[in-house]
């Protein structure tokens, strides 16, 4: 018995069958599909009288476009290449000018230290200046007080003095009686004095000019009103334990002053007309008056 002859087919297809059905499915739904999409352009062509085109010369388009996307690629390059260039000036630019500004930092951060510690040393002096002035001001308070060249007030004593009324003029009081009763009140502790507003002091004074008595240059007239800034409780007594309170009081008596006195609780007494300086010399100048003669030692 003959052989049958086997067609060309996948190995274990029967020999009876036709292609379409020993083909596997999706070799010949791809085929098919392919196959009938060109048939389907291949008859647009034919209606409308187009020809297929050569596939074999490629289209003047598509050598355009090469040579277009070549020619920008060029100019990208080069492009590319300067502003490398450029890029890498500018980096070095900014270096360099990063470096500058770091060493103008450095040197105003070291002004800056500089000046803080001279506002600090300048403080500190400040401090201690303030503290000298304030020292200074407190001294010449004191000075002024004691001298008399400032004005003050507190308690103390009020004495009104006048002449007997009647009495001649060899029994009105004079600038010397005064002048005991105010150094007497000093002794006993008054701390300033006054004669009808004219503040006593060391460059003032109590003076007679014909009757008239003058208390710093300036007269006045009785009753005299002595002010006297004090501890009011011990003024008076105290005043009469002195040696010039006992001579006033001795006057008082012999020549019939009247003598008026009370305490005061506060008062106000003005300061000493302010004179210059005409005679006196440093205790260190030499005789001319110039400072730091020191002249021959004794």
């Amino acid at each position: 018995m003959a052989e049958p002859t086997v067609t060309a087919g996948k190995a274990g297809a029967r020999p009876d069958l036709p292609a379409h059905v020993t083909t596997p499915l999706l070799t010949l739904i791809t085929a098919r599909s392919m196959d009938e999409d060109y048939a389907h352009v291949a008859r647009q062509r034919a209606a409308t009288g187009e020809q297929a085109p050569d596939r074999r010369r490629p289209h003047w388009t598509s050598l355009g476009a090469i040579a277009l996307l070549g020619v920008m690629a060029a100019v990208v390059a080069a492009q590319t290449d300067r502003e490398a260039a450029v890029t890498e000036l500018s980096r070095a630019a900014l270096i360099d000018q990063i470096d500058t500004r770091h060493d103008q930092l450095a040197g105003l951060q070291e002004k800056v230290a500089d000046l803080t510690r001279s506002n600090a040393a300048a403080t500190t002096s400040s401090a201690r200046l303030q503290d000298q002035l304030d020292d200074i001001d407190g001294r010449v308070s004191r000075a002024e007080l004691l001298t008399g060249f400032s004005v003050v007030h507190g308690p103390g004593v009020r004495i009104t003095v006048d002449n007997k009324p009647g009495v001649d003029v060899n029994s009105e009081i004079r600038d010397e009686d005064l002048a005991i009763l105010v150094d007497g009140l000093f002794e006993a502790g008054a701390e300033a004095i006054a004669i009808n507003d004219q503040r006593i002091n060391a460059l003032g004074g109590i003076r007679n000019t014909s009757r008239a008595i003058h208390v710093n240059g300036r007269p006045v007239n009785a009753p005299y009103v002595v002010d006297a800034i004090g501890d009011p409780r011990t003024l008076q007594a105290d005043l009469l334990r002195t040696s010039e309170g006992q001579e006033w009081f001795a006057l008082v008596n012999g020549l019939g002053f009247v003598y008026e006195p009370e305490n005061v609780d506060d008062m106000r007494l003005p300061a000493a007309p302010e004179r210059p300086l005409r005679d006196v010399i440093e205790d260190n100048a030499d005789p001319d008056g110039t400072p730091g003669g020191g002249g021959n030692a004794p």
